[in-house]
């Protein structure tokens, strides 16, 4: 059959299961920094399930742009696969509510195991379901380092068996990393990037979909009701404002790239991280509104953003570096420094006199890049 349609459904799914991730985050006690710091599990949970899905689509992108059929069997186990994965963050709040349980530890790490598994026995039946393309032969299946994370994770279920409880889990956070390492400095040739943004727009329109699901329903059907949650409708408009923005400027930008590699991808991927975020501190601002720490973490996942659009323009010059038009619009990024400068000033505003300063700071840098072009 061909991958077309099963390449959408899969990435439907995954787009799907990382924003939903978020969803499990539960918020800190209050809006201080030592509380912020007693979640350190569950942040660090959130971003290697993240990475993991991340890095198994990243893969599957790379391997079904050289594909040309798949069979039943290729299916079946694809769909093994992404039953694994659909669980993951549920397991991923077991084991963060749980951290020294023996029996949260081995479920996480099984589907851990079982995500490397399962992709190296896929990757072999799509190899073996095309006999005659000359690029998927090139795969060597039985490469050694392809099963690292494997024997890494079987290591630490020795150790939690052993002598260390937590060894499951610092074993797939060890897999994981090198996954993503092994992803990352490969030579990706990516042949279009039509994938690529189809996957971040839905990333994107599902972030944006669960923000409404942040706001806290009203207490009854007065206007009063209403009117009490008007910061957190304050704070929804802003993050959407946000996260729309972030999209606009992607469109725009992707329109006029010919190439692309996977440096430019996990670039990416590292701002759709935080503003898959931007649902949780959205929530964090709403409830805490008047706190400093609440705003300056929502001030910075902004700055964060943006600076990972500057370095992706700069891998797309690298990478696109025949295509003038693409050179001409990014031939400085006067407009990002100056978001991230205007932040950084409503921090220190927010820092001194007025906490809220930061958000509003915020909105008001993607208003004046907006404006200025216009003015001009």
């Amino acid at each position: 059959m061909k991958t077309n349609r099963f390449e959408t459904f899969m990435d439907a799914i995954l787009a799907i299961i990382i924003t939903v991730l978020v969803l499990k985050l539960p918020q800190p006690p209050e809006a201080t920094f030592e509380a912020i710091l007693s979640m350190n599990m569950w942040y660090i949970n959130y971003f290697l399930c993240f990475l993991i899905i991340f890095n198994t689509w990243f893969n599957d992108h790379n391997l079904f742009q050289m594909v040309e059929e798949i069979d039943n069997n290729v299916v079946f186990v694809y769909g093994v696969l992404i039953l694994v994965i659909s669980v993951i963050p549920y397991f991923a709040t077991w084991v963060a509510l749980n951290p020294t349980s023996i029996p949260a530890q081995t479920m996480f790490g099984l589907l851990f195991l079982a995500i490397n598994f399962l992709y190296a026995i896929s990757t072999y039946l799509v190899v073996r379901a095309n006999p005659y393309n000359e690029k998927l032969g090139k795969i060597n299946v039985k490469s050694f380092r392809r099963y690292v994370p494997v024997a890494v994770i079987l290591i630490g279920f020795i150790l939690t068996y052993t002598i260390y409880p937590q060894a499951i889990y610092i074993s797939c956070i060890l897999a994981t990393v090198y996954s993503f390492l092994l992803a990352f400095l490969a030579k990706s040739e990516i042949e279009t990037s039509d994938r690529f943004e189809a996957f971040f727009d839905a990333i994107v329109a599902i972030v944006i979909t669960v923000l409404v699901l942040e706001i806290t329903m009203a207490s009854n059907g007065s206007w009063d009701a209403l009117f009490d949650l008007k910061i957190e409708f304050l704070a929804y408009i802003i993050s959407f404002i946000v996260c729309f923005n972030y999209w606009n400027y992607n469109h725009n930008l992707f329109a006029l790239v010919n190439r692309i590699d996977g440096k430019v991808i996990w670039i990416v991927a590292l701002a759709m991280f935080f503003t898959s975020l931007i649902p949780y501190l959205s929530h964090f601002v709403a409830n805490n509104f008047n706190s400093f720490m609440a705003q300056a973490c929502y001030g910075i996942d902004f700055m964060v953003i943006v600076f990972t659009s500057i370095i992706t323009s700069e891998q797309l010059k690298r990478v696109d570096s025949a295509n003038i038009a693409l050179l001409m619009a990014l031939k400085n990024h006067i407009p990002l420094y100056s978001m991230i400068i205007v932040v950084g000033i409503g921090i220190v505003i927010g820092y001194l006199f007025y906490p809220p300063a930061v958000i509003i700071s915020c909105m008001l840098s993607i208003i004046l890049v907006w404006l200025i072009p216009k003015l001009r």
